[in-house]
């Protein structure tokens, strides 16, 4: 009996499933996105186990979790076995198996089990085999196994192979097929792959797929485990117009280092008539506790790379990439950044609209600079002090250069009133400029004066789910005028207008500039969330800044505001129901009555997979966008997914698609029709992909979800 426990509890659930994950991943497990409730067990077991428990006359061994029943037992005390017979079951939380007969050898610890079948219910998945066998070694090994996660109402894919041996470092099968509608549509010959968590060299699935500038497209990678800590995947891309890219990523880790290197090759690009290159880096060194050494960086061979091979807009139409080296290093209250930036340009040189004023999209080089930040606070009087320091050399190509020295010393005290937190503080900024060119130093001295003042007003709820905040907040701001159209524009750029930029001292993000103003800012947030999922399903937000005197200072995109002028804001976020939400986000300057942003948006979502989203954005000379997006089903697990982006402004479709997707808990398909701007002269690509998915085992074709992931808000496969 004793030899009986120790088999049991060496065996492996799971050995069938990671064969089958083996098959096509080398790195992972691959599970179903969806959820598939089982409410009746018998749908995924072959045989009905409730009349084989039942037996009056059954024979019953139980040890830990496991249990094993037969019809009948002979026990051969010479040779130390055991035959059972009359059907024999197998049964744990992870694992129900049952055959027709078995044999165990209580001396060796080895087993045969004779036409088994087995499920998963963790999974939930279910397959056979001829015989199921356990060694000296524990090595299972599997003659004629199936594999399926389908029930036994739609078996539509099925794995088989000839025969699996599974270790518990690896496995290795022979001959395996995966049919479709009783179809073969993928037969390897031998294979390996890993049963434990180290990963094992070999192919990954293939990919393909069609667009216009492109052509038709596939990929193969392929998966290198050089070391436990070390891996290089490489992976040929052919695509019909342009030729075969060759693309890999390098991982190392270690204990103080980590390193991702890409490389992307294309050698005689057929319609560039050139070679095509991109390569990026990004590499972290920690020496200690305390310090890191960062390195980033990209390179593309040419301006027009990520306009042929981006997948998105948004990578189509980069303009420059950013290469950087930075030490840092950080104590309790401190830390401390030296490093250099530096750009490739992609787009054409743009042109400085005056002296220091230059295209956003070509900003400076910082050769090198240091920026240092540092936080303490008394014990006893609990005053704080805020030191903000920076040295830059800065460069451009079309613009000037030299170097900028800034620092920002802060002093605050928090008073807290019952609940009501008052801070005042004021600050001191110095900024010097010393050009390259023969102009003389510019400086600056300019204080700065602030008091805040908020409550936090909280309730719950009688019932306890409702938990309601209510947050009034004043604050007052001067800073005097100080002339500084000497200095350059760095790295100044006007912020996406927000409640909290409201209340900001310095309207104006970076060091370049600092806006005068005399100003009162006064708002209020009020939310209420269900304690227990921490979901907010009510947001108000009302904030409006009163303008004491007239502004001075400038800068491109900003306007000056006038004494007695109002600039406003509000938002509003409401669950109308369980499944609708609106959204709406206002920006007004009352003064000029004019509309600054606007944005308002409506999204449904049930419980199930219904998801519809319709928003129009509007930004003050940039953007007027209308946005639509949606997956809906229509019949019998068919859903028509798409999304929509048009410019008004531009008179310009941006991005669509649309699709049909059918989902099933066995299986999947999606094919999308998809078209967007991909060059900055207006040209476009089309594409056509699909996608198949098999659940629990991995997915063919193009990978999309990202598409409908980006294209569709709080799109799922659940």
């Amino acid at each position: 009996m004793n030899s009986i426990d120790s088999w049991i509890k060496k065996q492996k659930a799971y050995i069938c499933m990671i064969f089958v994950i083996g098959c096509f991943s080398s790195t992972e497990i691959v599970h179903s996105q969806n959820i598939c409730i089982v409410n009746d067990m018998d749908d995924f077991l072959p045989m009905n186990r409730s009349n084989a428990s039942q037996s009056s006359s059954e024979i019953r061994i139980t040890s830990g979790k496991n249990i094993i029943t037969a019809g009948q037992a002979i026990y051969d005390e010479s040779g130390g076995s055991i035959n059972v017979s009359g059907g024999v079951t197998l049964e744990n939380s992870d694992l129900f198996i049952e055959g027709q007969a078995a044999l165990i050898n209580t001396n060796d610890e080895t087993a045969v089990l004779k036409n088994t079948r087995y499920f998963f219910p963790n999974i939930p998945a279910r397959g056979s085999s001829e015989e199921f066998r356990i060694d000296e070694e524990n090595n299972y090994i599997l003659t004629k196994p199936s594999y399926t996660t389908c029930n036994q109402i739609d078996q539509s894919w099925e794995l088989v192979a000839d025969e699996i041996l599974v270790s518990s470092e690896e496995g290795k099968a022979k001959n395996i097929v995966l049919r479709f509608k009783n179809v073969p549509i993928l037969y390897l010959p031998r294979l390996t792959f890993p049963t434990n968590d180290e990963r094992k060299s070999g192919f990954l699935i293939p990919s393909f797929g069609s667009s216009s500038k492109r052509g038709l497209e596939f990929e193969v990678p392929y998966y290198w485990n050089i070391a436990p800590n070390f891996d290089l995947e490489t992976t040929m891309n052919w695509m019909e117009k342009r030729g075969t890219e060759i693309k890999s990523e390098l991982r190392f880790l270690s204990s103080k280092q980590t390193a991702e290197i890409a490389f992307n090759h294309l050698p005689s690009d057929d319609l560039f008539n050139d070679n095509r290159t991109y390569s990026k880096i990004n590499y972290q060194f920690n020496p200690s506790l305390n310090t890191k050494i960062e390195v980033t960086g990209e390179y593309a061979s040419d301006k027009n790379y990520f306009e042929d091979f981006g997948q998105n807009t948004n990578e189509s139409s980069r303009t420059h990439l950013a290469r950087e080296i930075v030490f840092k290093s950080f104590g309790k209250n401190w830390m401390m950044n030296l490093g250099m930036i530096n750009y490739q340009m992609l787009d054409d040189q743009p042109k400085c609209l005056a002296v220091g004023i230059c295209d956003q999209n070509d900003p400076y080089r910082l050769k090198p600079y240091m920026n240092f930040n540092g936080n303490w606070q008394s014990k006893n009087s609990k005053i704080n002090l805020n030191v903000d320091s920076e040295v830059v050399f800065f460069e451009h190509l079309q613009s000037e250069s030299g170097k900028r020295i800034r620092n920002l010393t802060t002093l605050s005290k928090l008073f807290n009133f019952s609940g009501i937190e008052v801070r005042p503080a004021v600050s001191l900024d110095y900024a010097k400029f010393n050009p390259d060119s023969n102009k003389e130093d510019t400086d600056r001295t300019i204080p700065i004066y602030s008091l805040d003042i908020k409550a936090n007003l909280i309730k719950i709820t009688n019932d306890g789910d409702i938990r309601q905040l209510i947050q009034p907040r004043v604050m007052a701001v001067y800073i005097p005028f100080e002339d500084q159209s000497e200095f350059p524009f760095i790295d100044t750029l006007m912020p996406d207008f927000n409640y909290f930029q409201l209340f900001n001292e310095n309207r104006f993000i970076g060091n370049d500039r600092i806006g005068d103003t005399s100003k009162i800012s006064y708002g209020i947030v009020a939310k209420r969330t269900r304690i227990q999922s921490g979901k907010d399903f009510f947001e108000f937000t009302l904030g409006q800044t009163l303008h004491l005197k007239d502004e001075k200072i400038v800068i491109p995109g900003d306007s000056i505001r006038k004494s007695g002028s109002l600039t406003n804001l509000a938002s509003l976020d409401i669950a109308m129901t369980e499944s609708l939400k609106l959204k709406l986000d206002h920006y007004w300057d009352s003064d000029v009555d004019e509309m600054k942003r606007s944005q308002i948006g409506i999204e449904y979502k049930d419980s199930g997979s219904k998801r519809l989203n319709l928003a129009y954005r509007f930004r003050k000379q940039n953007i007027k966008q209308i946005h639509g997006s949606f997956s809906w089903p229509i019949k019998d697990q068919w859903s028509f997914i798409g999304h929509y982006k048009y410019s008004i402004k531009d008179r310009k479709t941006i991005d669509q698609f649309f699709g049909l997707n059918y989902d099933n808990c066995c299986w999947s398909i999606s094919a999308v029709s998809r078209k967007h701007l991909v060059y900055r002269n207006g040209e476009t690509d089309t594409s056509f992909s699909v996608q198949f998915m098999f659940k629990g085992l991995g997915e063919f074709g193009t990978p999309i979800n990202r598409i409908f992931e980006d294209g569709i808000f709080a799109y799922d496969q659940s």
